[in-house]
């Protein structure tokens, strides 16, 4: 990730970066993108293969309740009761 790439994820999130914090978080974030690269090298074989703990069925019954929170007690900025916010992403 390149010191343009922490400076639009910055922007993104409202942050002010100088140039010592941008190269910080470029370094960590290749850091961090190492590690990804790091599990895709790793083979899977036998019984392992083709399995993933988020495929099973937690057999649960998918309930309808009412609840206690409404949005108009919080903000008077709603909007077909959602939460009005000013657009992040020009």
């Amino acid at each position: 990730m390149t010191q343009v790439d922490v400076k639009k994820v910055a922007q993104l999130a409202r942050l002010e970066l100088n140039a010592e914090e941008e190269t910080y978080y470029a370094e960590k974030f290749q850091e961090i993108l190492g590690y990804v690269d790091q599990l895709a090298e790793v083979e899977i074989t036998g019984e392992l293969q083709g399995k993933d703990e988020g495929d099973q069925q937690l057999n649960r019954v998918d309930e309808v309740k009412k609840s206690p929170v409404h949005p108009e007690d919080y903000s008077p900025f709603l909007e077909n009761h959602f939460f009005k916010v000013p657009p992040i992403i020009e």
